[in-house]
This record gives structure tokens, sequence and C-alpha cells, in this order.
């Protein structure tokens, strides 16, 4: 048998030691148990003929791969060829993960520069690299805080020194900040990138210095976010959730037009009734107490009132919709639903 590559083989018997520098993803024969039945290993595809792989070792560079002739009362669960074009195409794989690997530690030991650049920029170089875009932008806010640390030292120094402030310091001093809590709410809030203003000019001069020949272009949109969303929803959609923003305003409302609400949207007075009128109830009470305690005898009255009406609500919801007097302020807020 002709081993492919840099790959050595020894023939033992009918057994077949391969061993390879680069794992080939095959799986090991699984063993008989007294619980659960023996799972042949991939089928290998060597010069016409297959081999079942009976053992996987890894070595410290590699993988020792048994192979055996392949047994026929067994079904192929996993095929595999081993020949020139699948060795050819593993070295190219591997070279690739290894590459990408490299640009991977790179794009996080620099970090503190590629977080300055634009947001589309860093999501490329988080979906080619897989690292994190938003941990770039994260780490780049060092720099640009040690920056705005050193305006405002210059600023004190200057001043201690009757100099005076410099407005300069002033101007880079209040930009530095506000940019830097801008980002870093996008970055920890959102978990998305956020470029710098000096970092996306410096790119976007870049790009137009390379007539857009850059990996991507800063003024593009990130994937998904480009795709139209329709704004405009249908009629009874929006009557809907009209009607479920003003919920709690319609529990006051006359049974008659509860009623209505109940027929055209499906409204249920159960679902908040109660809560509405245990909130006024509870700032009524606290409405008396105040007006007690402050002489203020026309609020206190309302109060009165409007806790003595939450309370006979309460008591008489369980039979069916309560209006409350305070619903001639609200219908107007409604009338559109009615």
């Amino acid at each position: 048998m002709t081993p492919h590559g840099s790959d050595r083989v020894r023939v033992d018997g009918e057994r077949l030691v391969l061993s390879s520098r680069l794992p080939k993803g095959w799986t090991a024969r699984v063993a008989r148990t007294p619980t659960s039945a023996e799972f042949p290993g991939t089928a290998v595809l060597w010069d016409e003929r297959y081999f079942e792989v009976i053992g996987a070792e890894p070595l410290p560079q590699g993988v020792r791969y048994t192979l055996e002739p392949w047994r026929e009362h067994h079904v192929m669960r996993f095929t595999a060829r081993y020949d020139a074009d699948s060795e050819a195409a593993l070295a190219a794989e591997w070279r690739a993960a290894a590459m990408r690997e490299k640009k991977r530690k790179t794009a996080g030991a620099l970090a503190l520069l590629t977080g300055h650049l634009p947001a589309i920029v860093q999501e490329r170089l988080g979906a080619e690299l897989g690292v994190l875009p938003a941990r770039m932008t994260m780490l780049s806010l060092i720099g640009e805080l040690l920056l705005l640390f050193a305006v405002i030292g210059y600023a004190v120094s200057s001043s201690m020194a009757q100099h005076g402030i410099p407005v300069w310091t002033i101007v880079a001093g209040v930009f530095l900040f506000f940019e830097t809590a801008f980002r870093f709410h996008i970055a920890w809030m959102q978990s998305r990138p956020a470029g710098s203003a000096l970092g996306v000019a410096a790119y976007i001069l870049y790009w137009l210095l390379t007539g857009g020949r850059a990996e991507a272009s800063p003024f593009a949109s990130a994937r998904g976010s480009a795709t139209p969303i329709l704004t405009a929803a249908p009629d009874d959609r929006a009557r809907a959730d009209a009607l479920l923003l003003r919920e709690p305003l319609a529990t006051l409302l006359p049974a008659r037009d509860q009623s209505r609400l109940r027929e055209r949207y499906g409204y249920d007075y159960h679902r908040l009734a109660g809560t509405v009128a245990g909130v006024l109830l509870a700032f009524a009470i606290l409405g008396i107490v105040t007006a007690v305690t402050t002489g203020a005898i026309v609020s206190g009255v309302v109060a009165l009132a409007i806790a003595a009406e939450q309370l006979a609500r309460l008591a008489t919801l369980r039979r069916g919709p309560q209006p409350s007097f305070l619903g001639w302020l609200v219908r107007p807020l409604l009338r559109k639903l009615l």
C-alpha cells in the first residue's frame, strides 16, 4: 500500500499502521460492551480496497491509525478516501487553518489599533478570524483613555503653572470623553463594535488611496442590517397594538365601551382592572395622608373620593367591568378604538 505526502505506513499481517502528521478526522472502532453493540470505524477507500479504522492513537506530532480489511457484515456509517487528491485537500485545509489562527492572534495582539477601525471592518475581521469585534473595541478604549488622561494631566499642570488652561485641551478632553463613553456604551451594552473618529478617518483615507480595493468598504452595511423592514402595520394590527398600550386606561371606561372593546379586539377587563384599581387606591391613600398633614382640603376630598370609588370597584369587579368617573378623562385617548 502506497502512502501519500509525508505519511508513513507499516504492514503488520493484514493490518496497516499509518502514521500521519495531520489528523484526518477518521473515527476508530467502538468495541462491543454488555450494554451496547459494536460500532465499526471509518471505512477508508485505499487503492480500490476498503479498510476499517480500528484504532486512532495520538502522537506528539500527528496520529497513528490502525486499519484492517473491511468486514462485509458491517454497514459503512462513515466513509473517507485516502489518495493524493484527498491528502492535498487536507494539507491545504490545515495550511488555511494555520493562517487563520496566525491572523487571529495578530488581530488580538493588535486590538489596541484594530479596535479603532470602522465597525464594518471589525465585523469582517471577527467573522474571518474568529475574534469578538466588541472585545477589540473594548481593548482599543485603553489607548483612548490614556490619551484622555494625558490631556487632562497637561491641562492641570498648565493651570498649576499659572499659564491658564489651553483651549485645545478643553476641546480635546470633551471630545475624547464623549467618544469614549459612546463607544463603551455600544460595545458593553449592545455587544457591537464601534470605531473611533481617528481610526475611521484613517481607514477611509487608506480605502480611497487604494482605489476601493481594501477588503471592506467603510461605507458598506453589515450583513442583515440592510434588509428592509416594513414599518407600516395593517390597520387591525395597529389598532390591537394601540389597545395593548392603552389597556390600563380602558379599565376605567363605561361598561358599554369595555364591552365594545371586547367584541372588537378580544379585550379582557379581568387582566388589569384589579391592578389598576389597586394602584389608584394606593396613590389615593397617599394623597389623603398628604392632604391631612398639609391641610389641603380640596386635594384631600378628591383623594378620598377616588379611594372610595376604587374600594367599591374592587368589591364588584367579579360581576363585570366597573366604570370609573375618571373614564371621562381617558376616553379621548381611546376614541379611535371605540
